[in-house]
């Protein structure tokens, strides 16, 4: 532990939208870059570099067999080659954002072509570019003096709804680790099933699972400087920045939308860290919750979200709980 300097900045430069693709209406994106970086006040040594963005780290596409990082490799890379510490990434509203497709279009340098998706060099592209942005938005970085720090947390239940994770629990995908719940207690109810493929097994009948949201707050005096928002899965970034929009076809066509969670921070620097302390897929809008026919927009085929979230309900536990702690008195 040293005494240390913080620098906040953030970044809305237009490459940072044109760096995420959206495969799914509405076309929502959470472009904004927002960055921390800790100084160490005796020596004036880089400590680290904290860097907040939205994009699947898939630039390898399904089919890499090969354990990697992905971009975010050499957006770490970047960083510490040019600013020194330890850089440390955490993605944002990170369902349904991807970098692959023909939406993120970035030259290779070396051949002049237009960088392949699947390839090695598009997520070095990719990750590089970021790189340079984080350098950028520190530039215009300011430091404010941190007297007070106030974090909570706060302790969910998430009906679910998807027989494909109490699947995955009966047959020890988490290791016993997401029990169920009911009305808030420990269920360890079963009931036997027979499958083709895993023979007997004892199929979770609980009906939530518990899951956890928190919130940090940054004061300078009276002026809220930053705050984090930690987010138990993927979220749709229309959930974070507004946008739900109705369409023909969705299961739940007149469901109440869920608060925009933006609209409830309140400061200029708003850390949102998906995937945190939980995973519990996507996080999708009630009222854009698709998971008969007729898919949205006579879509031919179903949507992809659905089938990993636990369901229609978990958007709005999350939403509700963060903003329960964020205003709380």
């Amino acid at each position: 532990m040293q005494p240390a300097r913080m620098e906040l900045s953030r970044d809305d430069h237009p490459l940072l939208e044109l760096l995420q693709s959206v495969d799914r209406p509405p076309l929502v994106k959470d472009p904004y870059l927002f960055v921390m970086r800790l100084t160490s006040i005796g020596a004036g040594e880089p400590i680290a570099v904290l860097v907040n963005w939205s994009g699947h780290p898939e630039t390898l596409g399904r089919d890499n067999s090969e354990i990697t990082a992905d971009y975010p490799h050499w957006l770490c890379q970047y960083v510490e080659d040019h600013l020194g510490g330890t850089a440390i990434f955490f993605n944002g509203s990170v369902g349904k954002l991807s970098t692959l497709g023909n939406q993120v279009a970035l030259p290779d340098p070396e051949t002049g072509e237009i960088a392949q998706d699947h390839t090695w060099k598009k997520a070095e592209l990719i990750g590089t570019l970021l790189g340079q942005l984080v350098e950028r938005a520190l530039k215009s970085g300011e430091a404010p003096t941190v007297n007070a720090i106030l974090i909570r947390k706060s302790i969910l239940f998430a009906p679910l709804e998807n027989d494909h994770f109490r699947l995955a629990e009966a047959t020890g995908v988490f290791s016993g680790r997401k029990p169920l719940y009911s009305d808030g207690k420990l269920d360890r109810s079963t009931v036997e099933k027979e499958l083709s493929d895993t023979g007997r097994i004892r199929f979770p009948t609980g009906q939530d699972i518990q899951t956890e949201v928190d919130y940090v707050r940054l004061r300078s005096g009276d002026r809220v400087v930053a705050e984090i928002a930690t987010i138990p899965g993927e979220i749709y970034p229309e959930l974070t920045n507004g946008g739900i929009t109705r369409y023909p076809g969705a299961d739940y066509p007149d469901a109440a939308f869920e608060p925009i969670l933006r609209a409830h921070l309140k400061s200029r620097y708003q850390f949102i860290l998906g995937l945190s302390n939980d995973e519990l897929g996507y996080l999708i809008p009630r009222a854009e919750w698709d998971d008969q026919p007729p898919w949205l927009l006579n879509r031919p085929q179903r949507w992809y979200g659905e089938t990993n979230s636990v369901g229609p309900d978990a958007a709005g536990v999350v939403l509700r709980g963060l903003v329960g702690i964020i205003e709380q008195r």
